[in-house]
């Protein structure tokens, strides 16, 4: 999924890692190719930067992500993340907590994230995954164009683990509450309960709003997938806010 995106790491120690991603497109900040391609930069580097001090046979699932957009304005250039490890356990069954930092070319804060990962030992951990390189995409797809309404996700959107990408996937619901808050949120948290995997089943969102003031509004988005028997499955929810300080 990274390669399709044209997202490239740049850097990684133990507790840091720092990738970039293209520039998103001249005027799109609205809920679509700026905020998707936050959330896929988040959870990449946020989860690298745990990653990066695991033991050999462990992987990390992400367990939760909120994401931060500070006041929106034109991008310049790519997008810049950094992410750092604040806090983790030793051991399967720990849990960690990361920081992200996302800056354009200019230097400017686009937004900050916090994760929060599991560590896992398994089978996924400790297979090895023979192959060649990926082939990065020239020009690079929209992050917000691999995962949408009433589809099933792209088969490229999976990460190491064989399973879509939790940011990509997240921003789906995300873009699902700007509809309804009359504009991306400022503020969203998206909980992880399955892991989706890419084998041709359609995904769907629904949004409800909960509090629709004239300046402060929130809502909720949950995302589904079929599962065995064809019975739909709740796999994430998003909680989100979006403040409009001259509403």
């Amino acid at each position: 999924m990274h390669a399709v995106v044209g997202a490239r790491l740049r850097a990684i120690t133990p507790g840091r890692a720092v990738a970039t991603v293209p520039a998103p497109d001249v005027g799109d900040l609205d809920a679509g190719g700026l905020d998707a391609a936050l959330w896929l930069l988040a959870d990449f580097v946020s989860g690298l930067a745990v990653t990066g001090t695991l033991a050999a046979g462990e992987r990390i699932t992400t367990l939760r992500l909120t994401v931060h957009v500070l006041p929106r304005h034109a991008v310049t250039g790519g997008l810049h993340g950094v992410g750092t490890l604040d806090e983790k356990a030793d051991g399967p069954g720990s849990t960690a907590l990361s920081t992200a930092v996302i800056t354009d070319e200019a230097g400017r804060t686009v937004a900050r994230a916090v994760g929060r990962n599991a560590v896992l030992a398994d089978e996924v951990a400790t297979a090895t995954r023979p192959g060649a390189a990926p082939d990065w995409s020239e020009p690079p797809r929209r992050a917000a164009d691999l995962v949408v309404d009433g589809a099933p996700p792209d088969p490229l959107a999976v990460n190491y683990a064989g399973v879509v990408q939790g940011g990509v996937l997240a921003s789906l619901p995300v873009a699902a509450l700007g509809d309804v808050l009359g504009g991306p949120p400022d503020e969203a948290t998206a909980t992880f309960l399955r892991a989706v995997p890419a084998d041709g089943r359609a995904v769907h969102v629904t949004t409800e709003v909960e509090h629709g003031g004239r300046r402060l509004r929130s809502g909720r988005a949950v995302l589904r997938s079929a599962g065995r028997g064809d019975r739909d499955r709740t796999v994430l929810t998003v909680t989100g806010l979006r403040y409009a300080a001259g509403g």
